[in-house]
């Protein structure tokens, strides 16, 4: 092994770690959406652990899949369609 692969090596593990506290709950794993009972919530947690929109649409209340969908696809248009007025201006405040 050369310095500079050890010196990356040692540098490697620190920033794993450091990207894995920063993602937070995202790196929690379809293991633990599936453990979810409630239907609506499990969807919405595959959708932010894998990044698809597609378990949005699975998401029977229509303001939480409105939700879901402008986080995921990062679109504004979705918050619109959101009928509680606060959950609205949250949902446009998130996805600026």
């Amino acid at each position: 092994m050369t310095i500079n692969n050890i010196a990356r090596s040692h540098l490697l593990v620190p920033l794993c770690m450091i990207a894995g506290v920063w993602m937070g709950e995202a790196m929690a794993g379809t293991s633990e959406c599936y453990a979810i009972e409630d239907a609506d919530k499990r969807a919405y947690c595959l959708a932010q652990v894998k990044r698809d929109s597609g378990s949005c649409y699975r998401i029977k209340d229509g303001d939480n899949r409105n939700q879901c969908l402008a986080e995921i696809k990062g679109s504004r248009d979705r918050c619109y369609a959101i009928k509680d007025h606060d959950s609205r201006k949250a949902c446009l405040a998130r996805t600026r």
